[in-house]
């Protein structure tokens, strides 16, 4: 079998059909990498998941993982530990909301629903208020920056509680009742 034959026909395809083949190839592979390199494992450390619900000891725990980076004052100063505490702090911060966003929207999935932006808002707000009082706590965080250098990070928090997940589904119920 001789590839002769199929490169003479390669080459009598037009021009223009053949470079619309290599920019599809060359995307196809640039997808490829991206969605590669963006698994959707939820990994900080010791190839563990951590998103979402789990039981430990007795306790209902919600895991979320947050990216952050560190203060441009933090940059631009090249010190270690501010650029450590500013990026975990980012990470905090964004994790405090999403994290009671997240745990409404698996218990509104699980319960085979929809619920709008506004319906959300109001059970976030809800449980913010009532049954989740406090900080998250934070597992563990790591560097993620090419440096090593604390510029960018991830990290791993958690809120738990007796019944919490119960209680949370609850909470969605009354809302989307309108009770």
């Amino acid at each position: 079998m001789s590839l002769i034959p199929g490169f003479k026909r390669w080459n009598s395809i037009d021009k223009s059909y053949r470079n619309e083949f290599y920019r599809l190839i060359a995307v196809s592979l640039l997808i490829m990498a991206v969605v590669a390199s963006c698994s959707s494992a939820s990994e900080v450390s010791g190839a563990e998941e951590f998103e979402g619900w789990r039981v430990e000891e007795g306790y209902d725990v919600f895991y979320i993982r947050r990216s952050g980076h560190a203060s441009e004052k933090a940059i631009e100063s090249e010190n270690t530990a501010m650029l450590q505490s500013t990026c975990m702090e980012a990470a905090r911060l964004q994790a405090m909301d999403l994290i009671i966003r997240k745990m409404v929207g698996e218990t509104v999935e699980a319960q085979s629903g929809m619920i709008d932006g506004q319906t959300t808002g109001l059970a976030v707000n809800s449980i913010r208020n009532g049954i989740i009082k406090g900080d998250v706590v934070q597992k563990e965080c790591a560097d993620r920056g090419e440096d090593k250098d604390w510029d960018t990070c991830e990290c791993v928090f958690f809120i738990k509680g007796k019944g919490l997940r119960k209680k949370v589904e609850l909470e969605v119920s009354k809302v989307v009742s309108g009770g």
